[in-house]
This record gives C-alpha cells, sequence and structure tokens, in this order.
C-alpha cells in the first residue's frame, strides 16, 4: 500500500507539472520543439501524456495489456459507443448555434478545397499525437493507480483533473468535458479496458473536425 501511494502521488504531480506547462508555458515548448513538428504532430503531448508515464508504469510492471484490447468487450459496450458517438455529434452541432463556441472552432468553408485537405490532415496527425496520451494518462496511468490506492471513489478524481485542464475553454465545453469523463471514466473502471474510452473520444473529435471542415 505504501508503495502505492507513492507511484499514485509521483503521478499525480507529475500531471499538474505537465498540464501546467501545457497551459502556460506552451508556446515557448513548440519554439523548443518546434524543429521536430511533422505535419502537426506534437512531440511534447506525445511524450509528455503517453511515453513517460507508459514507461514509468512499464519499467514497474504496472501494465495490464487487457485495457487495450476487446477481449473484455460486451455487447452492451458496443451500444453505448455508438450512443457516444451520436451524442457527440449533436454536441458537436452545437457549435453552429453558440457564439462563443465558433470562436473557438470557426468554420473553415472560406478556405479552398486544397487548403481543406492539408488543415484536416494537419489536425488528424497533431489530434492523434495528443489524443492517445491523454487517454492513457487519464484512464489508464491514473485510473488504474487511483484505484489501487482509493477503490471506490479514487476514480472522480479524473473528471476533476480534467475539467480543470479545460478551465481554459470555454465553460461549455468544460462542462462537456467532465460529463464526458464521468461517462468515460467509469466505463473504463467498469470493463477494465481504455480502448472503449479512446475510440470513443477520438470518434467526437473526429466529428468536430468534419463539421468544421463541411460547414
Amino acid at each position: 500500500m505504501k508503495k502505492d501511494r507513492w507511484v499514485l502521488g509521483l503521478l499525480l504531480a507529475y500531471t499538474a507539472v505537465v498540464h501546467t506547462v501545457d497551459t502556460f508555458g506552451v508556446e515557448w515548448v513548440h519554439d523548443a520543439l518546434g524543429g521536430w513538428y511533422w505535419r502537426g504532430f506534437d512531440p511534447f503531448k506525445f511524450g509528455a501524456w503517453f511515453l513517460a508515464p507508459f514507461l514509468f508504469l512499464l519499467v514497474l510492471g504496472r501494465i495490464d495489456w487487457g485495457y487495450f484490447g476487446v477481449r473484455r468487450w460486451k455487447k452492451a459496450d458496443l451500444w453505448l459507443l455508438g450512443a457516444l458517438v451520436g451524442a457527440g455529434l449533436i454536441a458537436v452541432l452545437t457549435i453552429l448555434v453558440v457564439p462563443s463556441l465558433r470562436e473557438w472552432y470557426p468554420s473553415l468553408g472560406h478556405m479552398s478545397s486544397s487548403r481543406k485537405w492539408e488543415f484536416a490532415i494537419g489536425r488528424l496527425v497533431w489530434t492523434f499525437s495528443w489524443i492517445v496520451g491523454w487517454e492513457f494518462l487519464h484512464r489508464y496511468a491514473l485510473l488504474t493507480q487511483l484505484g489501487r490506492v482509493w477503490p471506490r471513489f479514487g476514480w472522480l478524481a479524473i473528471p476533476l483533473i480534467e475539467g480543470v485542464y479545460h478551465l481554459q475553454k470555454d465553460p461549455l465545453e468544460m462542462l462537456g468535458m467532465v460529463a464526458l469523463s464521468l461517462v468515460l471514466t467509469r466505463w473504463a473502471l467498469v470493463r477494465k479496458n481504455t480502448l472503449l474510452p479512446f475510440l470513443a473520444h477520438l470518434a467526437i473529435e473526429v466529428e468536430l473536425l468534419v463539421v468544421q471542415v463541411m460547414l
């Protein structure tokens, strides 16, 4: 138990640091790593949110590979995945009627077709570079270690952490992220699977991109 507390404490402290750097020091980080970028790939997010915590838990022997496969899926999970994709599309479409959200995610209708494709490819690469790590850090690394220390209610720290990070965004988006996090985190905990929440989150990000490009 003492070792579990140390591991969790290190992960929580690490998460606070990298989220703070990404929020307030992002321009400095981007300038320092700018030469490493390729078509939108963000090496800081990939390294900080995925590579470092993955290697940390791998060295400690705390990787449960079943979290990243399909063997733990149930038929009901596919229905929930479909429902979340549908709900995500409805949420994304609210951008069209909420001015504050349109400022964050403007339509790309003014761009030429070639510019749209270039933007879409760059955005997809960028999304992949951060979403893999985001889901691994929150719905595996932190979630599993919180479960070791606080089995009943530790998972509730994840929506709180994600909500605090999204305070920099529009309030509606922040609230939406907290609501989504509650569902995804509980789902990952019950099913002991991170792949399902990852696919749901990824689908919503792709829907957002499609709405921006098409409208």
